[in-house]
């Protein structure tokens, strides 16, 4: 059979309705643009997740080198930051993410898409403005400074206001539109992780910028662009302690006229300024300062800070100032050796041809300590002038202005503890002040229990800066929220033992022992309140003003205070203690209401410090009524319904302390 040749390959080609046809075009297009908009949002989505976490990363980096004073670094680390926010809005206008704003379901997440890119890039114009003031303000970024060899640029300070406000404005409307993210529906996660992690970083730079619109409109006219303006800043001796800070044993008087700075008056108060040593002078204070019992004053310049509110002790200061002879001043700062030491470790060390190379590490064992060991009473113009050096030194570093910025933080870093005071004749300016933190003021919180006590030296001693100090407050709370309190402050003389006693009758520099004045308050609310302290000591009134009894006089604010006057040998301890009872209610868990049912007993505390060299540590040990346990916090030492917690006081020390049912 021969073989049969297969026919040839035939493709059949349907034939296609006009309909068919078109549904098939549409499928195809359908097709298409389903896939387009999904490599879109594919895309979209990836680019707008590593912008948000590239953003969150390189500004937290900007920031913390920006605070660190690393200008250069935080720049290129928010160019970083440009970058990933430049992605975010790229990835919202991206035709796919607009398309969504026209699906129903999707439209929402399309919208918060938008709105958390623009939030970042408002984020981001803020932020590349506040680096741009920090150079101008610093120099670091090569441009004129606004601060420099002891002149002030007023053209850039006039400047200075507008700029912030633009910040204001930039951070404020992102926040806004933060806020108005809706975070439910489809890409809740990615846009909720976005919105917090842009939310966190703007709050604190909002705070810094919110402090810095508040007072730069009054800079010019404050640093002199209208007038002469002068500032009496008043260097406080920890070895000498007096309520508000320690004495004001050196003094400099800052002059703002026209842009120039200038330092007229400067010089060691006991010598220099109120020769032939302290002399008293005669001035008008605040009626109402329990420790001046009449006026006109007639006490030394040195005691003027007595109180330990700077509200009065700097309008004391002020006007002792002007009583000895010297130009009115519109303000006074107060700083201690603890500020001083923080300066350096920003801006390092200074040299003096006397004590050498001085570090932060060392200045108190210079000045405080050893200063005084090797010049002697009779040395002591020799030793003011060598202190007197090293400030003036400190002073030239500072105005040169190289390390404004770094010098301004630093020193803005002790205000908690005291060791920067401020007080302002302006009113806007203090109110500043106090809001800050920096305005020195010591008020009952009005809420909860309160803690301020202050030591206050009394024979003219330097040996304060030994003084270890611990406070102890007992509570015992009762199931209707009110509370019995005892606070104790035990203060130990540790002068070393290889020290002279010094002379016999215990005055002065070279002796080792200390006459401490106790000041110890009550909060507002306390009733049956009294004192106790050792043998030898005893109550010192406050005469001429209004009394509480059991020896509390009104602060001039008023609050209830109380002095002890007492010695303590070298090597010797003291302790005085205050004791009190706190109404039913303090303690509930809402303030003043009555205790119900389940609702918890919470102990709150506001404990003040005092800037002594050493910080005080504070011991808080407060007792449950029978029923109810402490709930356990990190640190904390419980046994049966007491708790026990420590703190050391280089700022104020806030404790919430809840106790509950224990079998609920």
């Amino acid at each position: 059979m021969g073989r049969t040749n297969p026919a040839p390959y035939t493709q059949v080609v349907p034939n296609l309705s006009p309909r068919a046809l078109i549904g098939v075009i549409v499928t195809v297009i359908a097709g298409g643009f389903v896939a387009f908009l999904q490599f879109g949002l594919i895309t979209g989505l990836g680019v707008f997740g590593w912008g948000a976490a590239s953003f969150q990363g390189s500004l937290e980096t900007a920031a913390d080198n920006l605070a660190d004073g690393e200008f250069e670094t935080a720049q290129s680390d928010f160019a970083a930051t440009t970058t990933a926010a430049g992605a975010m809005v790229w990835s919202a206008g991206l035709p796919q993410v607009q398309m969504l704003a026209s699906i129903r379901g999707l439209d929402i997440a399309s919208s918060n898409w938008r709105t958390v890119a623009t939030a970042t890039e408002s984020v981001t114009t803020g932020t590349d403005e506040l680096l741009a003031l920090y150079g101008d303000l610093s120099g670091a970024n090569g441009n004129q400074r606004i601060f420099s060899n002891g002149q002030i640029n007023l053209d850039l300070l006039r400047d200075l206001p507008p700029r912030v406000e633009r910040i204001d404005t930039d951070l404020n409307t992102a926040a806004i539109l933060l806020n108005r993210v809706n975070t439910n529906g489809p890409g809740a996660g990615l846009l909720g992780r976005a919105q917090s992690s842009a939310q966190r970083q703007i709050v604190p730079v909002q705070q810094a910028i919110a402090a810095l619109a508040d007072i730069a409109p009054l800079l010019p006219d404050a640093l002199g662009a209208d007038g002469p303006r002068r500032y009496l800043i008043a260097i406080a001796n920890q070895a000498e302690m007096r309520a508000s800070a320690g004495a004001p044993l050196s003094l400099v008087m800052l002059e703002f006229d026209q842009g120039r700075i200038s330092i007229p008056i400067r010089g060691t108060t006991s010598i220099d300024l109120f020769p032939p040593v302290n002399r008293p002078v005669d001035w008008w204070g605040p009626a109402a300062n329990p420790f001046f019992p009449i006026n006109p004053r007639s006490a030394p310049f040195v005691n003027a800070n007595t109180h330990p509110n700077l509200l009065y002790s700097g309008r004391e200061m002020s006007r002792a100032w002007v009583a000895g002879d010297y130009p009115e001043v519109d303000g006074v700062a107060v700083l201690d050796l603890t500020a001083i030491a923080a300066m350096l470790e920003a801006i390092g060390p200074i040299e003096s041809p006397v004590y050498g190379t001085v570090s932060a590490d060392q200045l108190g064992q210079i000045l405080l300590i050893d200063a005084y060991a090797e010049f002697g009473q009779e040395e002591a113009a020799v030793r003011q002038a060598a202190n007197q050096q090293l400030l003036d030194e400190l002073l030239s570093k500072i105005l040169s202005g190289d390390d404004l910025v770094t010098t301004v933080r630093a020193i803005a870093s002790t205000a908690p503890g005291r060791h920067f005071q401020v007080w302002m004749r302006n009113a806007a300016m203090q109110s500043l002040a106090v809001q800050s933190g920096a305005g020195g003021v010591v008020e009952d919180p009005r809420s909860g229990d309160w803690s301020a006590i202050f030591t206050q030296n009394g024979n003219q001693s330097k040996v304060d800066v030994f003084q270890q100090r611990n406070v102890l407050i007992a509570a015992q709370l009762a199931e209707d929220g009110s509370a019995r309190v005892t606070q104790q402050v035990t203060v130990t003389n540790a002068t070393p033992p290889e020290r002279p006693e010094g002379p016999l009758e215990r005055v002065g520099y070279e002796t080792s022992w200390v006459r401490n004045a106790y000041l110890l308050y009550v909060p507002d609310a306390a009733s049956n309140y009294r004192v106790q302290y050792p043998d030898g000591f005893a109550v010192r009134p406050f005469r001429n003003h209004t009394q509480f009894g059991q020896g509390f006089v009104d602060d001039g604010f008023n609050q209830k205070l109380v002095r002890v006057v007492g010695w303590t040998p070298p090597g010797g301890q003291a302790a005085v203690s205050v004791s009190y009872e706190l109404p039913p209610g303090t303690f509930s868990s809402s303030a003043g209401a009555p205790v119900l049912g389940g609702r918890r007993l919470v102990y709150r505390l506001t404990a003040d410090p005092q800037a002594i060299w050493n910080p005080s540590t504070l011991t808080v040990r407060v007792t449950g009524p029978p029923g109810r346990v402490p709930v356990p916090i990190e640190g904390a030492l419980i046994t049966g319904n007491t708790i026990e917690v420590s703190a050391i006081q280089n700022g104020p020390v806030t404790l919430r302390l809840p106790f509950v049912r224990e079998n609920p």
